[in-house]
């Protein structure tokens, strides 16, 4: 895909323009450089920035898109809000960037049993929405105040949830509207609650990377909110915390639908930042629930007693409300403010681990950066979803490092992190699996894994339009 002259550009836009409305069409450079940014320390290239940012209202208006795209060959970047953490978006090429943050209508069809929603909808405000009706949004990323309902969905992400509790989006997903990249509008699933069996082109998306299509409708079942119970267990280590959920599973406790886990470090300053006293140690935090006060009690009961039995200074339920909210934010606020106080960019890996070894991989991770060029030189925070036995290793990436010494620390992570979850034969359960993650795939599920989904994207994307890159592994 060779670079558009200036009369081609020209073109271009007024087409879009004849799409979208003038309005909806920036050429903006500020705008095109943030619509091409991602997570990442290090800066965006000249030839990496968009040729503009698109913003559609309909899902007929991005098969025009597509189409187009299709007809002159230029790639197209799908953009939410740009919280995801697995580096896949940042374009290897100018192109049109859609940005879908107006696909934002959000219906509840309590005599049917789900809600649709288009794909920019912010995920908290479809949580709130969903809560004022008595219902409950099965996923919880840190960022769901900004991050959008598409970009969950793509990555089936069920963020801070403990699978093994109620599963992930996928398990509560009934269909999908997708444009394809040649523009072609397709339905999946069913408006049933019974989610189909045999072939379900919904699978295709669920979890797509991206790859397959635009979806711009999703339909989900309602699920009734459930009561709540919550607890705390400070540990002397973090290799006693690790034997404490292990515990818990070996002992047939029922999974809480969240159970995040801080290191000391990380535990002191985020308790300091909600005004209260240092724990003490590394901390598990939790949330059981259940369909009365009374069964989500004594589930979080059972959880404690397991927790308990294995190197704890304290284990206790949390009653008072406001307090449990300080301690929760505890631990969401530790990354924004790291990167306030330091200045430096904060960079978290996601390792996860089978049971069994649980143990021995919250000793790799506490020894993550150990021996490696430029990460060994940065302090790193323990954090994560120990519930679901997921862990982030992360440090500070320095502001005044160059751009190439970024790249490669960053490179360098992702690389540990690949040893780690071949180590334990596992992968990421949040992020995507493509981008950074692509010489991982191949590692981990062989070759012809590879080419089969290559051969996917080849007959649904022949010329390569949407969002190329991702399956490349774009550096």
């Amino acid at each position: 895909m060779s670079r558009l002259s200036e009369a081609e550009l020209e073109k271009m836009i007024k087409v879009l323009e004849g799409i979208v409305s003038k309005e909806y069409v920036s050429t903006n450079l500020f705008e095109r450089i943030k619509n091409t940014l991602d997570v990442y320390p290090y800066e965006v290239q000249r030839e990496q920035i968009c040729y503009a940012v698109v913003m559609p209202g309909t899902t007929q208006e991005i098969s025009e898109i597509m189409k187009y795209a299709n007809s002159i060959k230029v790639p197209v970047f799908i953009r939410g809000s740009g919280t995801h953490l697995g580096g896949n978006y940042r374009p290897h090429a100018p192109g049109i960037v859609i940005n879908t943050h107006r696909l934002d209508k959000l219906e509840v069809f309590e005599d049917c049993g789900y809600f649709e929603c288009e794909p920019g909808c912010i995920v908290a405000r479809v949580a709130d929405k969903l809560a004022e009706l008595g219902y409950f949004l099965p996923m919880a990323p840190g960022s769901r105040q900004i991050a959008t309902m598409g970009g969950i969905v793509v990555n089936n992400t069920s963020g801070h949830i403990v699978d093994p509790s109620i599963g992930k989006p996928g398990d509560y997903l009934l269909g999908l509207e997708v444009v394809l990249p040649d523009g072609e509008i397709i339905e999946t699933g069913t408006k049933g609650l019974r989610r189909p069996a045999g072939t379900d082109l919904t699978k295709l998306f669920l979890g797509g990377d991206g790859l397959l299509g635009v979806i711009t409708k999703i339909r989900m079942r309602l699920v009734p909110q459930p009561e709540r119970a919550y607890g705390l267990a400070v540990y002397k280590d973090l290799l006693s915390l690790a034997r404490g959920v292990q515990r818990m599973y070996l002992e047939r406790r029922p999974a809480p639908l969240f159970m995040e886990f801080l290191d000391d470090r990380a535990a002191s300053f985020g308790f300091g930042l909600r005004g209260l006293e240092s724990p003490g140690g590394p901390v598990i935090m939790f949330v059981s629930i259940g369909s009365s006060e009374r069964e989500a009690i004594d589930k979080a009961e059972k959880i404690l007693e397991s927790l308990r039995a294995e190197g704890t200074i304290d284990a206790y339920m949390v009653h008072d409300l406001d307090v449990w909210e300080k301690i929760w934010t505890s631990r969401e606020v530790i990354g924004s403010n790291l990167m306030q106080q330091s200045g430096a960019q904060l960079s978290s890996a996601e390792v996860s681990s089978n049971l069994k070894d649980l143990v021995d991989c919250m000793q790799d991770c506490i020894n993550f950066n150990k021996g490696l060029p430029l990460l060994s030189k940065l302090d790193l925070y323990l954090f994560g979803h120990i519930g679901a036995l997921t862990l982030h290793p992360a440090v500070l990436i320095p502001r005044e490092w160059d751009d190439e010494q970024k790249r490669e620390a960053v490179d360098e992570k992702f690389k540990r992190e690949a040893e780690l979850n071949l180590k334990y034969g596992t992968c990421g359960g949040e992020w995507g699996q493509f981008g950074k993650r692509k010489d991982f795939f191949v590692k981990r599920y062989g070759e012809r894994s590879y080419e089969i989904v290559k051969g996917l994207k080849k007959m649904m994307d022949p010329n390569n339009i949407l969002n190329p890159g991702i399956l490349e592994g774009y550096r």
